[in-house]
């Protein structure tokens, strides 16, 4: 039924077709996984992946294999990105940690 329906549309309107074995229709309460987010009904998460990569650019600033200039342009990228999810609590931390880190580099120095 709703295949139909959506299948219909796509073709009356924007000319296009859904392939007949790669599309299928699930339930958003599972998540879709689209352009780096898991999109469900009432929000949107990060891959844990995005996650995990911006966690490993702060342990490289960590260990001196990346300088400030380098963490602190990631973490802009990777803030802005993240903002269109619901990720308050989790950029929040992430910038603790940064800035934790920063602050004991300039009190070692």
């Amino acid at each position: 039924m709703w295949r139909e329906q959506i299948n219909g549309f796509l073709s009356e309107k924007l000319k296009i077709q859904l392939h007949p074995q790669k599309s299928r229709i699930i339930p958003l309460s599972r998540s879709i996984d689209f352009v780096g987010f898991r999109n469900f009904y009432h929000h949107k998460l990060l891959r844990k992946r995005n996650i995990s990569g911006m966690k490993r650019k702060i342990i490289s600033f960590e260990k001196d294999k990346v300088g400030f200039g380098d963490i602190i342009e990631s973490y802009r990228g990777w803030q802005a990105y993240a903002m269109w999810a619901n990720t308050n609590k989790l950029r929040e931390k992430i910038k603790k940690e940064i800035i934790e880190l920063i602050l004991k580099k300039f009190n070692e120095d």
